[in-house]
């Protein structure tokens, strides 16, 4: 058996090494093919460069003589006595006499045009069509009458040409001055010859050139320009194209590679030689590597598995050399000797955290597998996890300094350890969250033991002179077989952030609708992210009144979502936007709104400022600066238009984080209110040192005043008051809370009593109520002020 097993090692080591030789082979084998197919590709391309320059040739060639000719025939006309005596007058058969159409066929002339030296023609142009000659159509004419002074040399012996192209034709037109059989006489008149260049005439020229060529249009060059070039389309063709020099037209040759089955052929063989060359390399390696290393794996391999079946058994690797196996074979000795001496040590550290000294994230998930195991064997068998994270421990942390940080993960430790039983397996997962897996318990029953640990933790500790308390938060999952160890931790994961989000250090058991609610999040969240892209988030703005004149001084903004007719909560989506980093696009979307709401509104209310909450997101994740000033610029806005909130658990967890954007934008004319003073952790010195304008009363602290309990509003003002601060008190919906607000001082007041929050077009029809109601109220006391100073 163990034989069959190291012979199937073997040959998987072989297979392995085959393998790699072959990839190595042929990536070899591939390079040198792609090398060797660019320098014969590059070879044969220059085969059919220089066959194509030879069609060009062979073109130009036969244009050049067959314009000789053409030129020729015109010159002999031209310096002819009976022409000179026509365009004198003497002649008026001239054109019948010497151009029937049979004598233009035959020197491949289309049309004749005679002038005057001043241009004037003697008689109208004609051309050869049908075997009759016919007056030359009017829209030829008009193409070809505007070229012909640049063809009027003075000079008898030089004739000029031009081509015109007409209805997508070339037309050569060439000319030469007329004068008499001895070239003695003055320069009587111009003789034009009209070549049309149309696909009978280039059928005639391809079959003296031997090459399939064609005429297009071009500029006008100097000199004459030759262009190969290699198609890369489906075609694969060559492109070769040469300019006539002078003349608005090119030679056109297009075809395939000259050569291609002896390429073909070519890349065959060498194709053919790689692989043969690669084949002979392949075998002959591995017949070396086998019979030199591949046999002395197998006796290796059959002491591994000899090692594999006895871990503890004195097994060692057979020395009988010096080489690199003998080398590899001596340090394996030495490596299972010191394993050996050390395997206790290492299964400790592998399942155990080196701060605490409980267990770790590894010892959790063996301990998982082992009792759901069990569950599945016996469905009686019940099991609990225990998660536990730490509240606020990362503003100890920081504040303290890592030395404190560890300090405290290993009381809570000890503190653990020191509650649970011994079947119990108590973990530290990483950071602050720790981990209780309690043996035969259900989540229900596992409650109280999870509340006392919740007091245990509570309680207060000193360090370095500092008294220090800690609070928790802890979830609850039951093992389930049919669960995996991934799922039960998700479980007691998703109780611990209920807990969480219940307000902290509470215990929460595990219920099927928290998937629910993850499920929620995380359609909420894309549908989020489609909002914001589409700028559909609505901004609705609550009115902030002075209530002791029922005048408004400012608005805050608050954002709306309304998803599929459900309006979503804005802790819920706001939480959302957090979390993912939304809350930067969303910020820069209310600040956009407010911004064009300001614009809007301070034309009839100049004075009307709007509070903006902000995240601290936005002063890590984006120029918060920048984007302000924009908004400002954008919209034409002073800074005394926007007011900035920041929440006390802001400032408590981030305060050198965002202490320098807050100092920047107070030295730019801005101000900051601290909103929900009192339900966080700041301290009076904090607050003192701190650039706020306004402290905000929360609503946990107005709601009280209902039963005469005024001590914290109270202590809240005076300390406002003492610091030199505004205060507004928020969410206040009675006439008691307003009454007694006003009694102990503060009159800015903020929440259902006056208004509700509300869209931009419902606020301005409030806002218009509101001036007429104040104007109205005033006006009244005014009158029975007069009224009572008459009497």
């Amino acid at each position: 058996m163990a034989k069959a097993k190291n012979h199937t090692m073997t040959n998987s080591i072989g297979r392995w090494m085959l393998y790699s030789m072959t990839v190595l082979l042929i990536i070899a084998g591939t390079c040198f093919l792609w090398i060797s197919t660019h320098l014969i590709n590059s070879r044969f391309d220059n085969f059919d460069v220089k066959f194509y320059e030879q069609q060009l040739v062979r073109v130009n060639s036969v244009i050049e003589q067959n314009n000789l000719a053409f030129e020729a025939s015109l010159i002999d006309y031209a310096h002819w006595d009976d022409t000179d005596r026509f365009v004198r007058g003497n002649n008026p058969t001239y054109i019948e006499d010497s151009f029937p159409p049979e004598a233009l066929e035959n020197i491949q002339v289309d049309g004749v045009i005679v002038t005057h030296i001043d241009g004037n023609t003697v008689t109208a142009p004609v051309m050869a069509q049908a075997g009759s000659l016919i007056s030359m159509p009017e829209d030829l004419w008009a193409a070809l009458k505007p070229v012909l002074p640049s063809l009027m040399s003075p000079n008898q012996s030089t004739v000029t040409s031009t081509i015109v192209w007409h209805n997508h034709i070339g037309v050569l037109l060439s000319g030469v001055a007329i004068t008499n059989n001895y070239k003695d006489a003055p320069t009587s008149g111009y003789l034009f010859f009209v070549r049309l260049l149309d696909d009978s005439f280039l059928t005639i020229l391809r079959s003296s050139a031997l090459v399939p060529f064609d005429l297009i249009e071009s500029p006008t060059t100097t000199q004459s320009i030759t262009s190969i070039e290699h198609q890369n389309d489906a075609m694969a063709q060559w492109h070769a194209t040469q300019t006539l020099a002078g003349l608005a037209a090119k030679i056109q040759v297009q075809g395939g590679t000259h050569l291609q089955a002896e390429r073909d052929l070519t890349f065959t063989l060498l194709l053919f030689g790689v692989i043969g060359v690669t084949l002979v390399s392949l075998i002959g390696l591995y017949w070396i590597v086998y019979f030199k290393v591949l046999n002395r794996l197998h006796i290796f391999s059959d002491l591994a598995d000899q090692y594999r079946q006895a871990p503890h058994s004195a097994v060692r690797w057979p020395v009988n050399g010096h080489d690199e196996l003998d080398n590899l074979a001596q340090s394996l000795n030495e490596f299972i000797s010191e394993v050996e001496v050390r395997h206790d040590d290492l299964h400790h550290l592998a399942h155990h955290d080196p701060l605490t000294g409980i267990g770790n994230r590894r010892l959790l998930h063996a301990q998982l597998d082992i009792n759901m195991r069990q569950h599945e064997l016996n469905t009686r068998f019940s099991s609990t996890l225990l998660l536990l994270d730490l509240d606020g421990f990362k503003l100890l942390n920081d504040g303290l300094g890592h030395a404190a940080g560890d300090y405290i993960l290993k009381l809570i430790a000890q503190r653990m350890t020191s509650l649970v039983r011994l079947d119990d397996t108590v973990v530290r997962l990483g950071g602050d969250e720790f981990a209780i897996l309690l043996e035969n318990t259900t989540p229900e029953a596992a409650q109280p033991f999870a509340e006392h640990l919740l007091k245990q933790i509570a309680e207060s500790f000193e360090y370095d002179n500092h008294k220090l308390t800690l609070r928790a938060s802890i979830g609850l999952a039951s093992l389930q077989y049919t669960l995996s160890k991934e799922d039960v931790i998700r479980n007691a994961d998703l109780a611990m952030y209920e807990a969480k989000r219940r307000g902290k250090n509470q215990v929460v058991v595990f219920k099927v609708n928290f998937l629910d609610i993850v499920s929620r999040r995380m359609q909420l969240e894309q549908a989020l992210r489609e909002a914001l892209n589409n700028q559909e988030l609505d901004i609705w703005f609550q009115p902030i009144l002075d209530a002791k004149n029922g005048r408004v001084i400012g608005l805050e903004a608050l954002s709306r979502w309304k998803l599929s007719n459900e309006q979503i909560p804005p802790d819920e989506f706001i939480s959302i936007a957090e979390t993912s980093g939304m809350i930067t696009k969303l910020g820069r979307q209310v600040f956009d709104k407010v911004g064009a709401a300001l614009q809007e509104l301070r034309v009839e209310y100049p004075d009307l400022q709007c509070n903006v909450n902000l995240s601290l997101r936005q002063f890590r994740d984006s120029d918060l600066t920048e984007d302000i000033f924009l908004c400002l610029a954008k919209y034409q806005l002073p800074p005394s238009a926007l007011h900035l909130e920041l929440t006390e658990s802001m400032i408590a967890e981030s305060e050198t984080e965002i202490l320098p954007t807050m100092q920047n934008l107070v030295s730019h004319g801005f101000k900051f209110h601290l909103d929900d003073f009192g339900t966080g952790y700041s301290s009076l010195e904090r607050l003192k040192n701190l650039p706020f304008d306004t402290l905000k009363i929360d609503r946990s602290f107005v709601v009280p005043l209902r039963q005469d309990d005024h001590v914290m509003v109270k202590n809240i003002i005076n300390i406002g008051h003492e610091l030199g601060m505004n205060l507004i008190a928020e969410g206040v919906e009675t006439e008691v809370e307003v009454k007694k607000l006003l009694q102990l001082g503060c009159h800015h007041i903020q929440g259902y009593y006056f208004a509700r929050p509300m869209p931009l077009e419902e606020l301005k029809v409030w806002l218009t109520e509101q001036t007429q109601a104040l104007a109205t109220n005033t006006q009244a006391k005014n009158s029975e002020l007069n009224s009572l100073a008459s009497k």
